[in-house]
């Protein structure tokens, strides 16, 4: 009886641990297929958070007046006035060393003159000016400064030392009236770049 007992027990046993097995296994898998899935869906909406993100980080930092221009209507106050902008190039050869700097008109308008240019308006305006020199120059500081001669009044002045060559983009606002000129100088005289991304001057009429 205690073999029987036994060996009734065993198969008893047995018979249990194999359904639990089987079923605990099916558990598993179960699971494995399930946090696979979820895995999938995660990544999908992590990528397309992304994709959305950066598309909208794009947009946002495109120049409100680029955006939609058709649709939208400039207030008259923010519109700048015809024949607004006059702009220079340099007017001399890129071996001379210069003090005072001439200038070639680009765009004509409010101001005429080569050495000193002349204001035909009276307004405000926005000068705005940059002076490269030749890497070949020596080493020592100059003075670039944009003045107004009558009345003698200095306008702009900007400082090249020994590690730069260019006195950078450099403007002010300033009230202008006919008849005033402007005078653009280099102290100590130097060679200067003439290409027009690297000196130029420019001026608004606001």
């Amino acid at each position: 009886m205690m073999s029987l007992s036994a060996e009734y027990c065993r198969e008893k046993t047995g018979g249990r641990d194999g359904g639990a097995l089987a079923q605990q296994n099916r558990l598993i898998w179960g699971l494995l297929v399930w946090s696979t899935l979820l895995t999938l869906v995660l990544a999908a909406s992590i990528t397309v958070q992304i994709i959305h993100g950066a598309s909208a980080q794009v947009q946002s930092q495109e120049p409100r007046n680029f955006r939609h221009t058709q649709n939208v209507t400039m207030p008259i106050n923010l519109q700048p006035p015809p024949n607004s902008l006059v702009t220079f190039q340099p007017d001399w050869e890129h071996i001379e060393q210069v003090e005072q700097l001439r200038w070639k008109t680009n765009l004509p308008g409010f101001i005429e003159g080569k050495n000193q240019l002349k204001i035909e308006e009276d307004g405000l305006y926005f000068i705005y000016m940059q002076v490269t020199l030749d890497p070949r120059e020596p080493e020592q500081n100059y003075n670039v400064t944009v003045q107004l001669n009558n009345p003698d009044e200095l306008i702009l002045i900007a400082y090249i030392n020994r590690s730069t060559l260019s006195t950078g983009l450099m403007g002010k606002g300033t009230v202008l009236t006919k008849g005033n000129t402007l005078r653009v100088t280099c102290t100590p005289k130097a060679k200067i770049k003439i290409s027009a991304f690297e000196t130029y001057l420019g001026v608004i009429k606001l």
